[in-house]
């Protein structure tokens, strides 16, 4: 269980969260939408550790991840950002391999076949599309073994036959670990989720 306690957080004059609270389920596929500047990548950013909040806390699974190792805390949650940025020309197998076996997810091999990805291994990762690199990132988040996956907006360039392969696969991977996800067009695949935070 991810529990949000009284968060606050500024960017600068800015404040995105004051004295915010929620709770994201364990085994459980969680959308969270809203409209741009809600706060959806900086309540992800949060959770993920990459900002830390003004005030308040983020316990995941009892543990405090303010007070957790850079090490303990990647154990807890995997990250795909809205845009990784791929500069150096390793093929897509080159890149999977930065995750070594003895870290990655026992549904591994779910995540490459459910995205089609066997098909890229030996493609430069520089030569992909926009497309082909956001599918090699979520997957790049998703075949790291943790209790938690967030992903940014893992839909945004992507058709409508690979959205449904990512979300046939959430619902696979919510039966196991939590799932959060964030998009701005929650509409029509909401249903797909076992809960909806909505930042307003």
């Amino acid at each position: 269980m991810i529990e949000i306690k009284n968060l606050s957080f500024a960017h600068g004059k800015n404040v995105v969260f004051e004295d915010f609270s929620t709770v994201i389920a364990n085994n459980c596929a969680t959308l969270l939408g809203g409209p741009n500047g809600s706060g959806k990548t900086t309540l992800l950013q949060l959770i993920g550790g990459v900002l830390m909040p003004d005030s308040g806390s983020i316990v995941i699974n009892g543990h405090d991840i303010s007070q957790l190792k850079t090490k303990e805390q990647a154990e807890l949650r995997s990250i795909a950002p809205q845009r990784r940025i791929f500069e150096l020309a390793f093929t897509v197998e080159e890149i999977f391999a930065i995750i070594k076996q003895k870290n990655r997810a026992a549904h591994t091999t779910d995540v490459f076949e459910a995205l089609d990805l066997y098909d890229l291994f030996a493609l430069k990762v520089t030569e992909l599309s926009l497309g082909q690199q956001q599918r090699v990132s979520v997957a790049l988040a998703l075949i790291q073994s943790a209790e938690y996956y967030l992903l940014d907006e893992p839909f945004s360039a992507q058709d409508s036959g690979y959205t449904q392969k990512l979300l046939d696969l959430i619902t696979l991977l919510s039966k196991t670990t939590g799932v959060l996800v964030i998009s701005h067009n929650t509409g029509h695949i909401a249903q797909y989720f076992d809960e909806n935070i909505y930042l307003s």
